[in-house]
């Protein structure tokens, strides 16, 4: 294939929605002049100028067969785009694939208010992050779980993309939600669909916020009713019940003397 001499800016290049459409186009298989023109609406020698701006930002690269030329992706160039974007936006993106991925879109219907909880506990707010993401165990009610075990392990895999699920005595794993949102000791948010289909996963993001003094200022918002339908009032009323048991013996971990021991 020809040489690519890099004289132009890829970012630049791709700005262009005529060019970026050729470069969809081509990432299926090498085309024409002629077979590009003839799947857009622009002129050939439109298609040209467009290639020509695309080869010299590093994007497209043309091989000559018989007495046409073949345009095709310039792979080291498009990886340099992808390796750019993936460093600066690679965990927003990473977020904005596992939330499209996971949840149903609300498909029109009225937004549903989201649970708002807010309050204090008694540690700091690295130890309360660790306590709510690394000692889930020590804390989460069994009455709360899928199985109901006592001796289960509860479990964040703590990474974007992360799992959250109940690990059986037996060893069964049985997914609770997914991380979309890990930045320790401050953030955390995850996709929630414990006793219910992944695709009608709910929103979790819970901030904790230093206080100063050893306390910490918790706030958590559970969001995404609206995508469930005529079920999701419900399924909201129902997961009210359901923190209200289990925030409790979150407060009461945080200030455990037991569990500050075990950390140090």
């Amino acid at each position: 294939m020809g040489q690519v001499e890099l004289s132009g800016d890829p970012f630049e290049a791709l700005g262009d929605p005529h060019r970026r459409a050729i470069v969809e186009m081509l990432g299926s298989g090498g085309r024409t002049v002629r077979e590009i023109a003839d799947a857009l609406p622009i002129s050939r020698p439109a298609v040209s100028r467009h290639l020509r701006l695309l080869k010299s930002a590093g994007l497209v690269v043309d091989q000559p067969r018989g007495a046409r030329r073949i345009y095709h992706l310039h792979d080291q160039g498009v990886e340099a785009v992808r390796a750019y974007l993936t460093g600066v936006w690679g965990d927003a993106a990473t977020r904005f694939r596992i939330l499209a991925e996971n949840i149903n879109p609300s498909r029109g219907e009225a937004m549903i208010e989201p649970l708002r909880m807010s309050f204090e506990v008694d540690c700091p707010a690295p130890h309360a992050f660790e306590v709510w993401t690394a000692k889930t165990s020590r804390w989460w009610p069994v009455a709360h779980t899928v199985t109901e075990e006592p001796g289960l392990q509860v479990v964040f895999e703590g990474r974007l993309g992360g799992r959250i699920f109940e690990r059986t005595p037996a060893g069964v794993e049985i997914d609770w939600g997914e991380i979309t949102l890990w930045e320790p000791p401050q953030r955390l948010g995850y996709l929630w669909h414990i006793r219910a289909d992944r695709a009608d996963a709910t929103e979790v993001e819970i901030t904790f916020t230093d206080q100063g003094n050893a306390t910490t200022r918790v706030d958590i918002e559970h969001r995404g009713w609206e995508r469930l339908g005529a079920r999701g009032p419900g399924r909201r009323d129902a997961n009210r019940a359901g923190w209200d048991g289990v925030l409790p013996p979150f407060t009461a971990a945080c200030s455990s003397a037991e569990l500050r021991e075990r950390r140090a």
